[in-house]
């Protein structure tokens, strides 16, 4: 991804236009252009910085015009390029709260799994026709699974661990 600054803004190019009007030219097959022409004209690599989507935000895209690379010898080098920074999420709600939410989407995945064998149970309870035991020993690791991850989310301490937690089996 490229982008420029175009009357004080900032425009994001996800692949640069066939043709360029620039100031009194026009610019044809401009995505043939070299890395060097096209910086010429202004454009740069975008660079998004690794980050924690779980616990972090990418925000305020500016230019930079010494970022630290790598060249393709391993040799550092700076070059000019548009970068995001890295900022911490604000997360709100209590780790009370982030356990009880959590617990709540671990149940939904308990009660999608459970309902494809529901009808077993159902048949139980209306006419007493038994269930199969290999149903119910799936219904039941299914139960015995959502305890062990309700404990252990509940044993969880900082916001960043719980959102983090994996609550598919």
């Amino acid at each position: 991804m490229k982008a420029r600054l175009e009357s004080g803004k900032i425009v994001k190019y996800s692949q640069i236009p066939d043709t360029l009007f620039e100031s009194s030219k026009t610019i044809a097959n401009a995505k043939r252009l070299t890395t060097d022409e096209l910086e010429a004209l202004g454009f740069f690599d975008v660079i998004e910085p690794s980050y924690d989507s779980v616990t972090e935000v990418i925000y305020n895209l500016h230019f930079d015009n010494a970022y630290a690379d790598t060249d393709v010898d391993g040799s550092d080098i700076t070059r000019e390029v548009f970068i995001y920074d890295v900022k911490t999420k604000v997360i709100s709600e209590t780790v009370a709260q982030l356990k009880t939410e959590r617990i709540s989407e671990l149940k939904k995945v308990a009660y999608d799994k459970l309902a494809t064998t529901d009808w077993y149970a159902i048949r139980k309870a209306e006419n007493g026709t038994a269930i199969p035991s290999d149903v119910v020993t799936e219904r039941s690791g299914i139960r015995t699974i959502v305890t062990t991850k309700e404990g252990e989310i509940n044993a969880l301490t900082t916001k960043a661990s719980i959102l983090k937690y994996d609550i598919n089996f």
